[in-house]
């Protein structure tokens, strides 16, 4: 006869002996899909230009504290820049929790790809310039956000945000069709979650 001894609603005791029940390790809880709306030619952007846009919402229904981590998985990005102009690419997040949370607008840039190449002096007069162009390709990233404890009965409201943006000079060849291309394609955004231990 075998006899299951008692254990805490997070762990199984079984004939093959104790262990962590499956909802303790971190599961899928949420996740978004965003796609860009902007990718292809661009114009001339001092501010940044929202090319991805969107959120991801979670509701603790569970008995429990759950510890959260966003995973923000970003596609493979390009750029083509001319010379001497800069085309970047910025990423920003932010996120809040409780009851009804609503999150800041992402202003903060947490991460930035992008290009600017200049083949000659610095002068930014276009009969000085020689052109040229720059094809700069990064393969896919991804980043972790620790968001903390979400106590049962709150939510998390996680927003998230790429721009593209041309600081700097930008100057126009006139002898010959100038080029200016972001591609940011899409992110995912996953929400991991896990019982909160000692809380």
């Amino acid at each position: 006869m075998t006899v299951k001894i008692c254990t805490s609603e997070n762990m199984l005791a079984t004939v093959n002996g104790l262990g962590m029940a499956r909802h303790w390790y971190p599961r899928i809880v949420a996740e978004a899909f965003l796609e860009s709306t902007k990718d292809g030619e661009i114009q001339r952007a001092p501010d940044p230009v929202t090319m991805i846009d969107g959120d991801l919402t979670w509701f603790n229904n569970t008995r429990d504290p759950q510890a959260i981590i966003v995973q923000v998985l970003r596609a493979p990005r390009s750029v083509v820049v001319q010379s001497p102009n800069t085309v970047v690419i910025h990423d920003a997040w932010s996120f809040a929790k409780g009851t009804s949370p609503q999150a800041d607008f992402p202003s903060v840039i947490q991460n930035t790809m992008g290009g600017r190449m200049q083949v000659d002096r610095p002068s930014a007069a276009a009969a000085d310039l020689q052109y040229a162009r720059l094809f700069f390709d990064t393969d896919s990233a991804q980043s972790w956000v620790d968001v903390g404890v979400i106590d049962p009965g709150d939510s998390l409201h996680f927003r998230y945000l790429a721009a593209v943006q041309t600081p700097g000079v930008w100057t126009t060849a006139s002898e010959f069709e100038p080029r200016w291309e972001a591609q940011a394609r899409w992110t995912r955004l996953l929400a991991f979650a896990t019982p909160a231990a000692g809380v």
